[in-house]
């Protein structure tokens, strides 16, 4: 138990560790749950469809990609001019220049200083929960001292009342104190 409580922030450590590694493998299921290429159709019926479905969908992007015009579905008058041909043009984004040696050298102190505010964050973490581990230890220790004194009373207590009760002159002391300081003869209540 000792043992438990000295390294308590590793624990915590290793704790959040673990549950940050479950929480991303629940995020992997799910992820891979959703993606439309592994459903699996109870009717195989919807299943060919959603198939024909995303097959005509890829030959039509493929079709317009190459710039080949389509015939319209069967059942629709083809319209009287044909839409013009739409191509996609990327856009790139310029290119940034590489930053300046002092702009680095600037980015790397930035970043040691945050470094070193959450090393001194994590210090003064550690410093508290040591404070605390020290405080709990001393708070055990004196129930355990108190405890054993409140034992000890007790322990006294007990073997001077039977020694009392030995002892037939402490006996009969204590009936007639208990005649004297008890309540009177008339106010008892005997139960029966």
């Amino acid at each position: 138990m000792d043992w438990v409580t000295e390294h308590l922030q590793l624990i915590i450590a290793v704790a959040g560790a673990i549950a940050w590694w479950l929480n991303q493998r629940k995020q992997g299921a799910e992820d891979a749950a959703e993606s439309p290429e592994e459903q699996i159709f109870q009717d195989p019926e919807l299943a060919e469809n959603t198939r024909r479905i995303r097959e005509e969908i890829q030959r039509k992007i493929e079709q317009r990609r190459r710039g080949i015009t389509l015939a319209p579905p069967l059942g629709q008058a083809e319209p009287a001019e044909s839409p013009p041909v739409m191509r996609e043009v990327v856009l790139r984004p310029p290119l940034t220049p590489l930053p300046s040696r002092a702009a680095r050298a600037h980015l790397d102190a930035q970043r040691t200083a945050e470094i070193l505010e959450q090393q001194a964050s994590l210090a003064e973490q550690l410093r508290q929960a040591q404070e605390m581990n020290a405080a709990t230890l001393r708070r055990r220790q004196f129930e355990t001292e108190v405890a054993s004194k409140e034992e000890a009373a007790a322990v006294a207590v007990r073997s001077a009342l039977g020694d009392d009760l030995r002892n037939p002159a402490a006996l009969r002391r204590a009936f007639i104190l208990r005649e004297v300081l008890g309540p009177p003869l008339g106010l008892r209540h005997e139960t029966r």
